[in-house]
């Protein structure tokens, strides 16, 4: 087998690990491996092949892998949260008082009944319309709309 395909194999290998870390680490060492296999394919000796690797992979890992990581935390923000995540920020009716000392309350999102605790342990009436904060597991986490925390 021919060093180059080795080359190859390596390079597919890491990027088929980096889909499914999506920390674009491993795809600087695969860019750096098809370099080292374009290398080989040219006939350079194994010390410049594995020279190649090292200079595009580190080159690629401290120049472009810190913009790649930035647009994609950018672009990830604008991805619509789902399931539980999306009642974040919505509103909500409280439907039982929530007493933290009483180990009561209720709120109705959507139509859906959630047990609710408030986010600082006050009590908030029944009929108060609450804005979820946070989620403990499918426990809303809510605070009165007319606060500010």
């Amino acid at each position: 087998m021919s060093i180059t395909y080795i080359w190859i194999f390596t390079a597919c290998c890491l990027f088929v690990v980096e889909m499914m870390t999506g920390g674009f680490a491993l795809l600087a060492f695969a860019l750096g491996g098809l370099v080292a296999a374009a290398g080989a394919a040219a006939g350079l000796s194994p010390a410049w092949q594995i020279a190649l690797f090292i200079a595009v992979s580190l080159l690629f890992f401290f120049f472009v892998r810190p913009l790649l990581v930035g647009w994609w935390q950018k672009h990830q923000k604008a991805i619509p949260q789902t399931n539980a995540n999306a009642l974040i920020g919505k509103h909500a009716k409280v439907v039982e008082k929530i007493d933290h000392e009483a180990r009561t309350g209720r709120a109705v999102i959507d139509g859906d009944n959630f047990k609710a605790v408030s986010v600082d342990g006050e009590v908030i009436e029944a009929d108060t319309h609450v804005e979820v904060v946070a989620l403990d597991s499918t426990i809303l986490v809510v605070k009165p709309l007319n606060k500010s925390n």
